[in-house]
């Protein structure tokens, strides 16, 4: 859907069903199940990410179901963060690209999707690249990738270990997590913060080498009573079959010192520029659109000249790599950013503190964000607003749109899986460059929800909606609609990619 506003601001085989029946007057529209019945497509692509679609044909199908009558393929890419990265996809800013382009350029991606809203000056949103920030307006944006967080083992991590009762192996996923995920098995040891753990489909409480208890109904159960196992899904039905004192072998690995996640955030610049006397601050970063009172850095993640500013500085770098004032211009220039070096406009006061520099001056760089959640992001780009949070459907339906357009949207969970969904026509219709099919807002987060997602973001979308994939047959390839069709040149995409 693109905007020309300028921005100021794993257990698998889980089967997937529909979203419980809505209160009258939600305004929300029914959401039909991703079941077997309309399943037309599935393909493992690698390391785990699967590709796989769900098609209601134009007219009655699609119509008797609730979603829009000229047809709705839902397309989801699932993976893993314990064997995939989530990356950004991007040309030079402010350049744009087609989505399949974006791709091909990345060695690791496995599968991509479009990204953020965006217009002529760029994304609406920051990006965030090896823990970098390469692209930032002067204001308040939001963001959805990639973090890493250090492991407090008291307060939970995914984990990687296994119960053994008799012959058979069962998967932990995760221990001293604040509850249990929708397909999960995780232990809460003596050291959880979380004395009375929630209660799982089926509850453990393992005790001297046994199975000491078994709930089947699960229990809110002490970690005074012993290991205390919570499980849903697949494996907590298995779990409720075993018999009390039967020999369980509980074997977990050592807790990483970091695990990466996915998280949404809302985020702020806060660079500084500073010599032994002098700090510039600067609130964006490869921002064509200057401010009229703040500063702007320029790397060479920008394509052209950036626009004239009060005052002007250049940066390069010594033998020892250390940056260096090459220039100030005291009434501005249009400098491009040469390689190795960086060149910051100033307005406003900024321009004056700007000036205060000298040729020769010695000064750090430093390019950091203020996160409202304090997320340590490794890369992540702007996303819309929130459909899921903390396991709840928080999208006000009568608020919103209830138009059938193409949508896209990114899930995950706490033990590392995360989506990416896209909804469309399926079908290269002569549109006139308007897509129309797919579904509403909210029956996208009502399908991620049925995934096992916890958390929930929605994306740009329209004419935006793209999602491509690596078929380890044939090479890249469009999933949502046929690769016949029109493509729109995006500012960013987002993709699950291979590690190394």
């Amino acid at each position: 859907m693109f905007r020309t506003l300028v921005a100021t601001l794993s257990i698998t085989g889980l089967l997937a069903i529909s979203a419980p029946a809505l209160a009258a007057g939600s305004g929300c529209l029914n959401t039909p199940a991703l079941d077997g019945s309309h399943q037309s497509s599935s393909m493992n692509l690698a390391s785990g990410v699967t590709a796989k679609s769900w098609t209601w044909s134009a007219g009655n199908d699609a119509e008797n179901a609730g979603v829009s009558p000229l047809g709705t393929k839902v397309s989801v890419i699932e993976g893993n963060l314990r064997n995939i990265n989530f990356g950004i996809l991007h040309w030079a800013i402010p350049q744009t690209q087609t989505l399949r382009d974006l791709s091909q350029e990345s060695d690791s991606a496995i599968a991509s999707l479009n990204g953020d809203y965006f217009d002529g000056s760029g994304p609406w949103n920051a990006m965030v690249e090896n823990s970098q920030v390469i692209y930032s307006p002067p204001t308040t944006t939001g963001l959805v990738g990639m973090t890493t967080k250090k492991v407090v083992v008291s307060k939970g991590y995914r984990a990687t270990g296994s119960l053994t009762v008799g012959s058979t192996k069962y998967q932990v996923t995760g221990v001293n997590q604040q509850s249990p995920g929708p397909e999960s098995m995780v232990v809460y040891s003596a050291s959880s913060e979380n004395k009375v753990p929630p209660k799982g489909e089926t509850t453990l409480v393992l005790k001297g080498g046994l199975v000491y208890k078994i709930y089947p109904a699960g229990a809110a159960v002490n970690i005074k009573s012993g290991i205390v196992i919570q499980a849903k899904g697949l494996v907590a039905k298995a779990l409720a079959k075993l018999k009390v004192k039967a020999k369980a072998k509980l074997v977990l690995n050592k807790a990483p010192m970091y695990e990466t996640q996915m998280s949404a955030d809302t985020v702020k610049t806060a660079g500084t520029v500073s010599s032994a006397s002098v700090t510039l601050i600067f609130d964006a970063v490869n921002y064509q659109n200057l401010s009229t009172s703040g500063a702007t850095l320029f790397d060479e993640n920008f394509a052209g000249t950036p626009n004239r500013a009060r005052t002007t500085l250049q940066l390069a770098t010594d033998d020892q790599g250390r940056y260096f004032v090459k220039n100030v211009y005291a009434s501005g220039a249009s400098v491009s950013v040469q390689s190795g070096e960086l060149v910051i406009q100033a307005n406003g006061a900024a321009g004056v503190s700007a000036r205060k520099f000298k040729v020769g001056d010695l000064v750090t760089v430093k390019a950091g964000y203020q996160a409202l959640a304090k997320s340590n992001f490794v890369s992540a780009a702007g996303r819309g607003p929130r459909l899921v949070e903390l396991g709840r459907f928080i999208w006000i339906c009568a608020q919103h749109s209830k138009d059938f357009r193409p949508r896209s949207a990114i899930g995950w969970d706490q033990d590392g899986r995360v989506w990416l969904v896209a909804s469309s026509r399926g079908q290269d219709a002569v549109d006139f460059g308007f897509r129309q099919g797919g579904s509403t807002a909210d029956q996208m987060g009502h399908w991620l929800m049925s995934l096992g997602a916890t958390e929930a973001v929605l994306l740009d979308g329209g004419g935006s909606t793209t999602v491509e994939i690596k078929n380890p047959a044939a090479g890249w390839q469009r999933l949502d609609i046929p690769d016949s069709a029109w493509y729109r040149e995006l500012a960013n995409g987002f993709s699950l990619q291979a590690k190394g």
